[in-house]
């Protein structure tokens, strides 16, 4: 026996601000969107999606043909990913 099946719909209205990143033409956050991670504008691309594929061994032609992003955009995630990490600040404690 089937039960019924109900659909819920949602009336809600979002408002989505869209973050330009300065100094990048390919990239953008949407909150909202995957989270709030940046995208490749107009798409759901995240940089971190770019990012496994290349560290998989795709190269950057491939991933931009597969995602159907343009390769400035790969190369534009690389940059971003490169800056994060130097705005990471790593705390060592010197051996004693």
């Amino acid at each position: 026996m089937e039960k019924n099946k109900r659909s819920v719909s949602r009336n809600r209205t979002w408002e989505l601000r869209v973050v330009s990143l300065p100094g990048y033409k390919w990239l953008e956050i949407v909150p909202g969107r995957r989270s709030g991670r940046p995208t490749v504008k107009g798409t759901r691309v995240t940089v971190d999606d770019i990012l496994g594929m290349l560290a998989a061994s795709w190269k950057p032609e491939e991933v931009a043909e597969e995602l159907e992003i343009p390769l400035e955009a790969v190369y534009e995630a690389l940059k971003f990913a490169s800056e994060a990490l130097k705005r990471i600040v790593v705390v060592a404690e010197a051996p004693s």
